[in-house]
């Protein structure tokens, strides 16, 4: 195990945690807790005000499988760091989706996409009003009636103009830069709204992939990243990412794509409690070295 798994985050300390010797009663449920309540995903008396609070850009559901170990599971951390936006149902609950289009589901498959495909996908089937909507305005010498009523959007062109007579010329809707700022826009924002994430290990997650309430929702897959979770599952490469890792490389790949500012660490504190728990198992087990889990997959 490294020293460090991600040196590069903005993470709130958390030395404070190494000061809890003792557990707590949750205040909700009565259970004896250390850090937080993992059945309530809320915080213990020790940890209450002192935890992080994650603010994400959309809703994220996370569906657990009932034999996952709650206490083990990493879905609880998203639930904890950032309650006004995780919800965590255990299968066979599953909130109803009345509109598919404004969900997509963290889960590769045939028919999966990259975020970024997704976008791209997005960009160009709404590229085709804005490219109208530009070369009217080309030749009739005057703003689109749209812009004279959206602050917003008159901006957008003034400080776009370039890329606005590129997609007049050609209507090219491939003009990513003209996108890139009329993304930002609330007409042009993308349709997706939530996101959903299977907690599941890979031996148990085709019923609830296969599930008929979820097969209508577009599935996205992440990029290859390497995971730094100390529970390795047996025969499976490194690339399989815990559930809290794979909602914070999701949030990141997110804001790359679609916030105008640059990642300034924003969602580095959802991994708050994996790198102390990283930190304390890494002591625990000699750097590693003990643990059996690890070392299969090294």
């Amino acid at each position: 195990m490294e020293e460090q798994p991600f040196p590069e985050l903005k993470l709130t300390p958390f030395d404070f945690l190494d000061d809890i010797t003792a557990r707590s009663t949750c205040q909700k449920c009565g259970k004896s807790r250390k850090y937080y309540c993992y059945t309530c995903y809320k915080p213990t008396l020790d940890t209450q005000g002192k935890l992080p609070h994650v603010k994400l850009p959309i809703k994220v559901d996370i569906i657990k499988h009932p034999c996952e170990v709650t206490g083990k599971s990493t879905s609880g951390h998203a639930a904890v760091l950032a309650p006004d936006d995780v919800t965590v149902y255990t299968y066979p609950i599953i909130p109803d989706y009345p509109d598919p289009t404004k969900v997509v589901l963290v889960f590769p498959g045939e028919n999966s996409l990259t975020l970024e495909e997704y976008m791209r996908q997005y960009c160009e089937q709404t590229s085709n009003d804005v490219a109208g909507t530009c070369r009217v305005s080309e030749q009739s010498e005057e703003r689109p009636t749209s812009a004279k009523t959206d602050p917003e959007l008159s901006v957008a062109l003034d400080e776009g103009s370039s890329h606005k007579r590129n997609i007049s010329s050609t209507g090219d809707t491939k003009d990513y830069q003209c996108m890139k700022r009329l993304k930002q826009l609330p007409k042009y924002k993308y349709r997706f709204e939530r996101v959903v994430f299977i907690d599941s290990t890979w031996h148990q997650v085709n019923k609830i992939s296969s599930d008929e309430r979820l097969r209508g929702l577009q599935r996205i897959e992440l990029k290859s990243r390497e995971t730094k979770f100390w529970r390795h599952q047996k025969d499976k490469p490194r690339t399989y990412l815990a559930t809290i890792e794979a909602i914070y490389y999701f949030m990141c790949d997110y804001h790359e794509l679609v916030t105008p500012t640059d990642y300034q660490g924003e969602y580095d504190d959802l991994l708050f409690l994996f790198c102390f728990m990283y930190q304390k198992i890494r002591h625990l087990f000699d750097g590693g070295k003990r643990l059996k889990a690890y070392n299969e997959q090294t």
